[in-house]
């Protein structure tokens, strides 16, 4: 397999909007195909996905658009088309019963942990039982795993023990950034909001939801009252009406805005003119394994970023990072404030490039299985 070109092929799910996973395969496409890689993949036909493909891929990068009428339409579809490909390496972007295709030929097969939806307490019980058997039939199925997060490095190379496994090569392997896309250079076009002089601007980018307490920034917010402090909560989600009630019944019409769903050329006009990030973190163990893909977002903008000591943000902001105690209002509160008076982040992004993650791929393969 050294010897000739190697061939590699995404396997995603679903709408990127709405799907973060499929961002894995956008990013490493082109830098693979720069280290000698031939590189396909297979994604549902939607606008968005169409025009984030046009934004980070080139023809170098070989994409095949399809469109299903169901669940099993959709793997059935996928198996046929990978079986015209014929790669030798089979990405699963996310581990799910749409993408759990049946592979005939050699080749193999990859699957990537971004999550550990095990963990979701708010689902039914058979759900989550259904979940953790996936999540082990995983480590049966699969030929190497990938896994975003530390937490779910050490848990899936502890479960793989478990089941006589231990052999199975693993890679830690978090989300990143593209540098092409995250234009750090301040650029107004497009925000819609003026920043004055005296203004600060705290961001935070993501689902607006009461799993992930996005209210509690617009409190904290509330609490420090400074009018220069504008809050910027870009994205929705199913807490938004009540976020908009507070900020109506507190009179803070003039300090947060809610633009809703951002696209992602756009981000860079609202980040480049961020003085401070906001990532908050729940202690519960489905934050501790999940990767935070705004995380890498925000680090090229070298603007501090506040966020809790739990799972992936501490582990690579570690000293670098503003940290307040999960859940509490007045600890972030007072971490902001603590943000507000440095001038940036003070670490090297570089490391957190798809061009990076991509050469850490090539090498894990190339001492995996060649």
């Amino acid at each position: 397999m050294s010897s000739r070109q190697k061939t590699i092929c995404f396997v995603t799910t679903g709408d990127i909007a709405a799907i973060a996973t499929a961002k894995r395969a956008l990013g490493l496409a082109n830098p693979l195909s720069d280290l000698g890689w031939k590189v396909y993949i297979i994604m549902e036909d939607t606008k968005e996905n169409r025009h984030r493909v046009s934004m980070e891929c080139d023809e170098r990068t070989n994409v095949r658009f399809l469109t299903y009428d169901s669940s099993f339409d959709e793997r059935t579809k996928k198996s046929v088309l990978l079986e015209e490909i014929r790669p030798d390496y089979v990405y699963l972007c996310a581990f799910v019963f749409r993408n759990i295709v049946s592979i005939s030929f050699k080749c193999k097969k990859l699957v990537e942990h971004s999550e550990l939806r095990s963990a979701i307490k708010d689902v039914a019980w058979w759900r989550r039982g259904y979940e953790l058997s996936s999540e082990y039939y995983s480590l049966f199925y699969a030929d190497g795993v990938l896994n975003a997060s530390v937490y779910l490095q050490q848990l899936n190379n502890k479960r793989a023990r478990c089941i006589f496994r231990k052999k199975l090569p693993m890679l830690y392997f978090p989300y990143a950034y593209n540098k092409d896309v995250c234009k750090t250079s301040v650029c107004k076009d497009g925000i819609g909001l003026k920043k004055g002089d005296e203004d600060v601007f705290v961001t935070y980018l993501g689902s607006l939801s009461r799993a992930y307490r996005t209210i509690d920034i617009v409190k904290a917010v509330k609490k420090i009252g400074r009018d220069e402090i504008k809050l910027l909560l870009l994205g929705d989600g199913d807490d938004r009406q009540r976020i908009q009630d507070y900020v109506v019944e507190n009179k803070l019409d003039s300090q947060v805005w809610m633009p809703g769903y951002v696209r992602e050329e756009d981000i860079s006009a609202y980040f480049s003119l961020t003085d401070v990030f906001v990532l908050p973190m729940n202690d519960t163990v489905q934050d501790k394994a999940r990767c935070p893909s705004k995380l890498y977002m925000y680090l090229p903008y070298n603007k501090p970023i506040v966020t809790s000591k739990i799972g992936e943000p501490y582990e690579v902001l570690k000293e670098n990072g503003t940290y307040y105690a999960a859940s509490s209002v007045d600890s972030l509160s007072t971490a902001i404030m603590k943000a507000l008076s440095k001038n940036t982040l003070g670490m090297n992004p570089l490391c957190h490039e798809w061009n990076e993650r991509a050469r850490q791929l090539d090498i894990w393969v190339k001492n995996s299985f060649e």
